[in-house]
């Protein structure tokens, strides 16, 4: 009886117990002359951003920004990003925040280098950042970290 209501109580736990997100930033480019466009079909800088939690992440009030001192300089609307799977936004200064539709950041990339973060929606725990600042770009070449996989 008591090992079956042990099993109980840690299923519950499990189920009222959040799963912290594991969202990151992956990838960039701060140059984009021919590799991805928008839906304008123009070619703007992006960020990817991956989630490598077990569970969907609602990326309401999570941020990205190119700046230090405003770390909620642009905010993501309410947008379901699926466990294991990569997300793109535009660094384009266009500020489209329409859930379901492309999203475009209010500010640019610096092809020169600069600070760029991903930010939780506490609006001050950085989750990952290139700081001070990633270095200067290549046309057409984007910039990251390795993604090591478990064998």
């Amino acid at each position: 009886m008591w090992r079956w209501v042990r099993v109980v109580i840690l299923f519950w736990w499990m189920a009222v117990s959040p799963v912290p997100a594991q969202l990151r930033l992956t990838e960039f480019m701060a140059s984009n002359a021919s590799t991805l466009a928008d839906e304008d079909g123009s070619f703007e800088d992006w960020i990817e951003i991956q989630n490598s939690s077990p569970v969907t992440v609602n990326l309401f009030n999570w941020s990205l920004t190119d700046n230090a001192g405003n770390l909620t300089k642009w905010n993501f609307p309410a947008t379901n990003l699926p466990p294991g799977q990569f997300f793109v936004v535009f660094a384009s200064n266009k500020d489209r925040r329409a859930p379901g539709a492309p999203l475009h950041t209010n500010f640019k990339l610096d092809v020169g280098g600069e600070y760029l973060a991903l930010v939780d929606p506490s609006g001050t725990n950085i989750v990952t950042q290139f700081a001070p600042e990633y270095p200067g770009q290549v046309t057409d070449v984007s910039y990251g970290f390795a993604l090591v996989s478990a064998m």
